[in-house]
């Protein structure tokens, strides 16, 4: 009885191997290729797959584990477009590419996750080359000739890029710095802030920016026993910057660093309450007042910061960013306040690529 359980369980555990075999296969499907002609598939420098064309569509097995010794690798991917061979290059981050052989190559751009079930469908008939990779099974839109049924993701583009969001932006100093040691005093270092930014990517990797953060302005009141105060902090801050981006297909993560440039206006508003005092047993009053002091400043910092960009279409994308800018400056009008304070943002929004 017991042998026949173990024979039992073994076939299902066989069974369900089996059907989970395929499933752990990376698979590429190439479309409109010319009939008769020749597609290969190489993996890092080794051809894997060969085949000529019958139909205009062919499935190739990529079996990562095989042929890269690995179950998922992070991978350039190249086209290699011959007189009559289409040759597709999977090459794993860090390893040179194989030479094109005189072929016409297409690179396309980014590093592209392949998993256990990743699926690429690859349109040779569009200029460039179009992939599209998902995580599981390819959707029958990838699949379809009817244009108007095939959702093109794109990549991460080069170009310009204009974007525009909104966020919080926290002031290190700006509180402190406005209640002084008044214990009575309260108010809020975190804002709401908006940004907008036009970038230029010179390719897929390098880029420039300028923008603009306007954070709401930091308020603070203040009590004592013989005067009250408002103080309000008006901030706008103009930033260029360098990015380095790493683009995974649809997304790019970046990094950015450079400059910033702000003008601020801090108005303090006090009122000071009538007191009476005895000066030889003879009451006097001192009449109160208001007096406004305003401090106009600007100056140059750095800044530091990242973010990510995913971009559901080859126009538009939603960023999520965060940056850390030094403010520093001094009077505008020749006195001798200064500004310090540090800002740090986090900012999501939209961008849009504009051009080809």
């Amino acid at each position: 009885m017991r042998s026949a359980w173990r024979l039992m369980i073994c076939a299902a555990a066989m069974t369900v191997l089996a059907s989970a075999g395929p499933a752990a296969a990376q698979t590429l499907i190439v479309r409109k290729v010319p009939r008769g002609a020749t597609i290969e598939l190489v993996v890092n420098a080794k051809t894997v797959a060969s085949t000529v064309v019958d139909a205009g569509e062919e499935t190739l097995q990529v079996d990562l584990s095989k042929n890269a010794g690995k179950q998922e690798i992070d991978a350039h991917m190249f086209i290699d477009q011959c007189a009559q061979v289409q040759r597709f290059l999977i090459v794993e981050r860090g390893v040179a590419a194989p030479s094109s052989g005189g072929c016409s190559r297409t690179e396309i751009a980014g590093f592209f996750a392949l998993r256990g079930v990743t699926t690429m469908v690859v349109d040779v008939a569009a200029t460039p080359p179009a992939i599209y990779l998902r995580q599981g099974p390819a959707p029958k839109s990838w699949l379809s000739d009817d244009e108007a049924t095939v959702r093109d993701w794109g990549l991460a583009p080069a170009g310009l890029v204009l974007g525009g969001g909104a966020g919080l932006a926290r002031f290190s100093n700006a509180l402190g710095v406005a209640c002084g040691t008044v214990i009575g005093c309260t108010g809020d270092n975190m804002r709401f802030a908006y940004a907008v930014n036009a970038a230029y990517w010179f390719n897929q990797f390098i880029g420039a920016e300028v923008g603009y953060l306007k954070p709401l302005d930091v308020t603070a009141n203040g009590l004592g026993s013989t005067f009250q105060f408002d103080s309000r902090l008006e901030t706008q801050i103009l930033t260029l910057v360098g990015k380095v981006g790493a683009p995974l297909g649809v997304t790019r993560v970046y990094g950015q660093g450079g400059m910033d440039y702000h003008q601020a206006t801090l108005t303090t508003t006090e009122r000071i309450n009538a007191t009476t005092i005895t000066v030889g047993g003879v009451p006097t009053t001192i009449p109160g007042g208001t007096q406004v002091l305003a401090l106009n400043t600007s100056g140059y910092g750095y800044l530091v910061g990242g973010g990510i960009e995913i971009w559901p279409t080859p126009r538009f994308a939603f960023y999520g960013e965060v940056g850390f800018a030094w403010l520093k400056g001094s009077s505008r009008n020749g006195g001798e306040g200064t500004l310090d304070d540090r800002v740090l943002s986090l900012i999501g929004g939209a961008k849009i690529h504009i051009g080809r």
